[in-house]
């Protein structure tokens, strides 16, 4: 009797082991991703945010378009291309450049760089509702975004301050 009294106790602890083990696979939690955007720029509050196994979104409120001191800023991709070399995170403020053809000559400039912060946008996505997406998308195209490369950290963000917002993506580890 008393063992049958403790097998439906161990499959309670082996069920509740496995909801804790599944909502601990989350790409980067909330608090996650904004500490390390705070070290970028300033952010306000949380608009939106999602993240799943493969991917994490979100969408904040910039309190201005400043970008910390200690972020690293190039003026062009190649720039940035020698930055991201050394690991370090780097924001692209190339006037010439929307931040989607930034990504893409980052491709030709550092293919792992490039590789990398395209898939956490294409990934990121997954976790993007339809405010999200806009956003994104609006960011993508306005030259004067800023776009925010973290290839250690794997994550993407642009920062839009036409419209006060920064959105960040990150794909699968």
């Amino acid at each position: 009797m008393r063992l049958a009294a403790t097998i439906p106790l161990s499959r309670a602890l082996m069920v509740c082991a496995s909801v804790l083990a599944i909502a601990g696979c989350k790409r980067s939690s909330e608090a996650d991703m904004r500490a390390m955007l705070a070290e970028w720029v300033p952010l306000g509050d949380t608009i939106a945010f999602e993240a799943t196994r493969g991917c994490a979104a979100g969408l904040f409120d910039l309190v201005d378009g400043r970008i910390a001191s200690r972020m690293r800023v190039a003026t062009s991709v190649q720039e940035a291309a020698m930055i991201l070399r050394g690991k370090d995170a780097v924001a692209i403020d190339d006037t010439g450049l929307t931040p989607d053809a930034a990504i893409l000559e980052l491709m030709q400039a550092n293919r792992s760089a490039g590789m990398t912060m395209r898939m956490a946008g294409l990934e990121g996505r997954e976790c993007m509702d339809g405010e999200v997406q806009g956003a994104f998308a609006a960011a993508l195209v306005n030259p004067r975004a800023v776009l925010l490369v973290g290839h250690e950290r794997r994550i993407l963000a642009l920062m839009d301050v036409d419209a006060g917002l920064l959105v960040a993506a990150m794909g699968a580890k």
